[in-house]
């Protein structure tokens, strides 16, 4: 996704000026914009933008298990409390932060299943 892409779709999310300009660092450090298509990182669609962009902000937040601290899932109360503070959640109305939250359980279900493929590969 361009920069001017990008910024415009989170400028409909309503996403301070700030924030997008953080995102944009981002994506540039990540390699998004690279023309090598081996530097080029998977560009995030615009309507899944606003999941991505919660999940990357809760990621920390795992209820682990066990001396690997095997991740279970993300704390639900931690995941509220922190999104709660994020400027744009808080203009988000009630149906499209449902699918924001199933979203964010579509994301979370893919990385837990991507770890135990792992797990099982390194085995």
């Amino acid at each position: 996704m361009s920069a001017k892409l990008l910024g415009e779709t989170l400028r409909e999310m309503n996403i301070s000026e700030a924030e997008i300009k953080e995102i944009q660092l981002a994506q540039e450090s990540n390699g998004s914009n690279d023309d090598d298509s081996a530097n080029k990182k998977p560009d995030v669609q615009p309507g899944n933008l606003a999941i991505v962009e919660l999940f990357f902000t809760v990621e920390r937040y795992w209820e682990r298990v066990g001396m690997e601290a095997i991740q279970l899932y993300l704390d639900p109360l931690k995941v509220e409390a922190r999104a709660s503070k994020l400027t744009w959640y808080k203009t988000l109305d009630d149906q499209t932060m449902e699918l924001l939250w199933h979203g964010l359980d579509i994301m979370e279900k893919a990385c837990l299943a991507t770890w135990l493929e792992h797990k099982k590969v390194n085995e």
